[in-house]
């Protein structure tokens, strides 16, 4: 093999080693550049479910405060009996005039209970109401065990709302309607956590 022959060979080895690094580089950069936006992509969503699942326990705690306040105003068995008498079937459309006046009596269901627990169902509907587009929001982003537990703790507060609002309960019931929220906010806590991967640290 001639001198001139070694040297073609040795450059076209050179060339080609030199061309397949280039290769590799690039295709190693691509690789790198698809796993950066794949992180980036997990760590928006990882955000975005976990703002979305905030807000909505947020919004439904809120409603079981408001509402577990306002059991304590709400009417005896003989003042619902009354009202149902009356024809009313909801404390929302009670009118003032068919509850007696301001009473220092704080057993009695006066205009004052009325209008406060008026309030409270009002703040809860408010709340409820955009719980209900974050329960929507969270059956998208979500996945596994998140979306059924914020439908079923979603459903059990609008249940204790309903409870406080007709007029065809009893305190009693309306007390248990709101005591059994607990359960699901905890159950919406627990998936949420497994699911973004957060431990809470034993006590």
């Amino acid at each position: 093999m001639s001198e001139s022959t070694v040297q073609l060979l040795l450059a076209a080895l050179g060339v080609g080693g030199t061309l397949a690094a280039a290769i590799l580089t690039q295709a190693l950069q691509k690789r790198a550049e698809r796993e950066r936006r794949a992180a980036d992509d997990v760590r928006r969503w990882h955000a975005e479910r976990f703002r979305v699942a905030k807000e909505l326990l947020y919004k439904v705690k809120e409603s079981e405060r408001i509402l577990w306040s306002a059991c304590a105003m709400l009417p005896n068995e003989d003042e619902y009996a009354r009202l149902r008498q009356s024809g009313h079937t909801t404390l929302v459309n009670v009118p003032e005039t068919d509850v007696p006046p301001h009473s220092e009596d704080p057993r009695v269901f006066d205009v004052v209970s009325l209008e406060l627990v008026r309030e409270a169902l009002e703040q809860a509907f408010r709340l409820l109401e955009e719980a209900e587009h974050l329960t929507a929001e969270i059956s998208i982003l979500s996945e596994g065990a998140t979306p059924t537990a914020a439908e079923d703790m979603f459903e059990v507060a609008w249940n204790a709302v309903g409870a406080l609002e007709t007029t065809r309960g009893t305190q009693d019931a309306a007390f248990d309607a709101v005591l059994a929220m607990k359960d699901p906010i905890a159950m919406f806590q627990a998936a949420v956590r497994e699911e973004l991967g957060v431990t809470v640290p034993s006590r």
